[in-house]
Parts: C-alpha cells; structure tokens; sequence
C-alpha cells in the first residue's frame, strides 16, 4: 500500500513539475515586462491597468517573430548564434533544446523524421518515439546492429524527454503524421487519431 501511494505522488509530482515550471517562467516573463511598462502607462494613460504585463509580452513575441523572419533580422539572429555557440557548455544545451522545440513546434523535416513504436521499457510495453537521425557506424560497430536514434518524449509536457539508441529492426514505422503522434502523446492517449490506413474501429 505505501508502496503504490509513493508511486503515485512521485508520478503526480512528474506531471506537476514540468507544467509548474513552464507557468512560473511566464509568470516570471510577465511580472518582469509589467513592471518595467506599467510605469509608463500610468504616466501615458494617467493610471494603472492590471495585466498590461501580458499584452506587452505578447505583443514583444510578435515583434520578435516578425524580426526573426526578415532578412536583416535573420542575419542578426545568425551572428548572435554563431557568438553564442562558441561557448562550450551553452552549445550543447542551446543546440538540444532548440533542435526539439523546431521537431515540436516548426514544420522543419530535417528535426523529427518519422514517429515509430518500439517495445520499451521491456518486451509487451510500447512507446512512441521519433526518429532524429541513424546512430554513427561507431555504435553499430559497437553493438553489431545498425540503430536508430531515437528521441521519447514524456507526457504531458514533450520538451521533456530522453534519448535512446534502438535497433533498426525493432522499429516499426508509423504511418501517422509527427503532429498526430504528439497530440496522442500530450494528451496521453486521449486525442486518438480517428482514422489510420489499414485500421477498421468496428473491427476492434
């Protein structure tokens, strides 16, 4: 019995911890922009309105969006990476996270490949995972196998995740789109896909 209940509150706190950590960091964002703006406001409007916070961030994602997307602001963008990435420690993290976020959020096809099913953690349990790349020669000379990498997000938060090397073979590769799996995987089974090619629901 304790057993199970220490299961379920280190699950719960997996859950929590990932969305907590994403409310406070836009917690953070807003508070920050609503300090430094609602002064101004209240000089421009006369008094002070609760939330102006929020749409100034909102409004500054758009501007960076906008910036990101012409030219100058491209090469600018490109300049800074290329300062930044030559600090050793910040461009292992920086490259990591950004190539997942671009697999998650972006239409880039170089990022995540395909969506596969491979037995994980052992044999009869099945994860959903996506190709990011084939494994170096050096771990297929190492394991006798030619592999994949493969990168498994977590649910609900799907920033969050690990990285493992699979066999090939024990790949099996999923005619579903790379949204259609993350949505499965967020909602944690619940936003099923409603059609897949060769699957009848009736006969299920």
């Amino acid at each position: 019995m304790f057993r199970r209940l220490r299961n379920l509150f280190l699950t719960g706190v997996l859950v929590l911890l990932p969305l907590i950590a994403s409310v406070y960091v836009l917690w953070f964002l807003f508070n920050s922009v609503e300090k430094w703006t609602a002064p101004m406001v209240k000089v421009v409007l006369g008094r002070n309105i609760p939330g102006v916070g929020i749409i100034f961030t909102i409004i500054f994602i758009f501007l960076v969006g906008l910036f990101a997307t012409n030219i100058i602001g491209k090469r600018i963008i490109s300049f800074g990476e290329r300062v930044l990435l030559k600090i050793p420690l910040f461009r292992n993290i920086y490259i990591s996270i950004k190539k997942v976020l671009e697999g998650l959020f972006t239409s880039k096809k170089d990022t995540f490949k395909k969506a596969v099913l491979f037995e994980y953690p052992r044999k009869g349990l099945y994860q959903i995972g996506f190709i990011t790349s084939e494994s170096s020669p050096y771990f297929d000379y190492l394991t006798g196998e030619k592999l994949l990498n493969i990168f498994l997000p977590t649910t609900p938060n799907p920033t969050s995740g690990m990285f493992i090397m699979i066999p090939k073979e024990d790949a099996i590769i999923l005619d579903l789109s790379v949204e259609d799996a993350l949505k499965l995987i967020i909602s944690g089974g619940i936003l099923n896909p409603e059609t897949l090619p060769g699957v009848d629901r009736e006969e299920r």
